[in-house]
């Protein structure tokens, strides 16, 4: 008879709150009591522990308590060990199974605390000798182990991949969001628990136009299943949003460029105000003209009406002509004024043609210079588009000068600004009959600081202005370009539905 201090119970179980309770009966009557956590993880410390008893559970991992105990029982060095099956599946199949392997006991759970332990002593006074031969089983059991252990190779292998994919995934300083079929939030990562907003959302239901308030872009992302370099503003926050479906669930990936913008925004201030130091000389220009008929109509005013016999006459006719020189003063100063200031006006209606035509009041004569010619062509009953004014301004504006710039010095300089429309957007060309641009540089002419002209005479973010302030708006900016000029084409989504402020 086995000293029962001395008995050590190698107990085979994956839940541990049960293999601690049997741990806790077993201690308490003086056994030794270790855990494997599979079937594999048995016939390894069985072989290594030498324990006097194995208590088996059935529904294992990787191989099965039945398959585990065959294996067993064809080894020489563990085929005398008793097995005793404990398991929560009772069957008398799986009970005559038991018998079969040769186990020395069957238990079901839940246990008896009381009477456990004292049936274990019984199960460990007596001999066991293990009379299991039959050879298919054994062989087929030998096949099973090879191909569970190629498993648990090809599982520990995954876990190695699934670490490092989500220690790369937590290292990703941009948001990663996962939604499951039914609109749950089921994965973000650290970067995405530091927005509140999106802390607040996991394990909740997710609805998608939260950040894409776009039906259209909607409908397409359900179509096409994905959404690249969309603008999502949420609270205080700018970020570059990707969608992207998988098979059961919607990938976001959020780029927040909130200080980017903010950057942005300032640098477009000093481009705007590089601008307005060029177009100051023209600005002044066309304020003299009028200034010096202002001053020339008060200078000969007294000498006409004292010679005049229609004295009030004289007056109302100078006062007239004065009237229109002090307008076109005021407009020039009113239009540069509403340009120069700064961009936190809000969104309003625009119409395009009224918009260019300010543009030409105050720089026209920049524009214009060298004998360059503009021509325009308007579409008549214009849609309207929403947006910020002076943002749209200067973008037309920095296509205005680069075409004037590019004309410069060519036979019969000439700009052709054009507007027109579609069923879903408002257009703006702008065409000169510059030299091109060079083939080398096209990919880079929307880039931030690159430029062709001189440090002085250019920020180097004219165009890059141009298709931030486009796509800001939800819009499209293309060129054409060959030795004989440049076309540029802006499009806005056209304002489908007015409202009161309709004409803003």
């Amino acid at each position: 008879m086995f000293g029962v201090k001395m008995a050590k119970i190698l107990y085979v179980e994956d839940n541990f709150d049960n293999y601690k309770l049997v741990e806790f009966i077993l201690t308490k009557s003086g056994f030794s009591v270790m855990n494997a956590i599979d079937g594999l993880d048995a016939i390894e410390k069985a072989e290594m522990y030498n324990p006097d008893l194995i208590l088996m559970d059935i529904n294992l991992p990787n191989l099965k308590g039945f398959e585990a105990a065959t294996l067993l029982k064809s080894k020489a060095k563990t085929k005398d060990i008793p097995i005793v099956v404990l398991t929560a599946a009772y069957s008398n199949e799986y009970k005559v199974m038991a018998e079969k392997l040769g186990c020395a006991g069957y238990f079901t759970k839940p246990i008896d605390p009381l009477s456990f332990s004292e049936d274990i002593k019984k199960i460990l006074s007596k001999q066991h000798e293990s009379n299991f031969d039959d050879t298919l089983t054994l062989e087929l059991s030998r096949s099973l182990e090879e191909k569970a252990r190629k498993m648990v190779h090809i599982g520990k292998e995954l876990s190695k991949v699934e670490r490092k994919f989500n220690s790369i995934v937590e290292a990703i300083l941009d948001p990663i969001i996962l939604i499951d079929l039914n609109n749950i939030v089921t994965f973000v990562n650290s970067a995405a628990n530091n927005y509140e907003f999106i802390r607040r959302y996991y394990k909740k239901e997710f609805d998608l136009r939260s950040m894409i308030n776009d039906d259209s872009l909607l409908e397409k992302f359900n179509k096409i299943g994905y959404i690249k370099n969309y603008i999502i503003r949420i609270e205080d926050f700018i970020f570059i949003g990707n969608f992207v479906k998988l098979e059961n669930e919607v990938l976001i990936t959020l780029k927040d460029i909130t200080e980017l913008q903010k950057i942005a925004d300032k640098q477009k201030e000093i481009d705007k105000m590089a601008t307005i130091g060029r177009i100051a000389s023209g600005v002044i220009h066309e304020i003299n003209n009028p200034l010096s008929a202002l001053k020339t109509y008060i200078d000969i005013l007294p000498s006409r009406v004292s010679r005049s016999v229609e004295k009030q006459a004289v007056v109302d006719d100078f006062t007239d002509k004065m009237k229109r020189s002090l307008d076109k003063i005021f407009d020039l100063v009113t239009n540069l004024t509403f340009f120069a200031r700064k961009s936190s006006e809000p969104e309003i209606n625009i119409n395009l043609n009224t918009l260019i035509k300010e543009v030409l009041s105050f720089a026209g004569y920049d524009i214009r210079r060298g004998n360059v010619s503009v021509n325009l062509k308007f579409a008549e009953d214009i849609p309207l588009i929403r947006g910020y004014k002076s943002e749209i301004e200067q973008a037309i504006l920095n296509l205005l000068t680069n075409a004037s710039d590019a004309v410069q010095g060519r036979a019969n300089p000439t700009i052709n600004i054009k507007t027109y429309s579609d069923d879903g957007n408002v257009y703006v060309e702008v065409d000169d009959n510059g030299p091109g641009i060079p083939e080398e540089i096209q990919g880079s002419i929307f880039e931030p600081f690159f430029s062709t002209k001189d440090n002085e005479k250019s920020t180097g973010l004219g165009l890059a202005i141009v298709m931030n302030v486009v796509k800001k708006h939800f819009g499209e900016v293309k060129f054409f370009t060959s030795e004989s000029g440049t076309k540029f084409v802006l499009s806005f989504p056209k304002l489908d539905k007015v409202g009161k402020d309709g004409k803003d």
